[in-house]
C-alpha cells in the first residue's frame, strides 16, 4: 500500500495522488500519532 505524505494541500494534488494508486494522502505537518494511525488503518491492523 502507498501512503503519500506531502506539503501540497490542494484538492487537485490529493485527487492526483489517489488516482495514482495511493491509499491515503496526508498533508504536512503531520503528527506521529496521525501517521501511525493511518498506517495501521491501511494495513488493517
Amino acid at each position: 500500500p502507498v501512503i503519500i505524505v506531502s506539503t501540497k494541500d490542494q484538492e487537485t494534488d490529493k485527487m492526483w495522488g489517489l488516482r495514482q494508486g495511493a491509499r491515503e494522502y496526508i498533508t504536512k505537518p503531520v503528527t506521529e500519532q496521525e501517521l501511525l494511525s493511518k498506517i495501521k488503518t491501511v494495513l488493517g491492523a
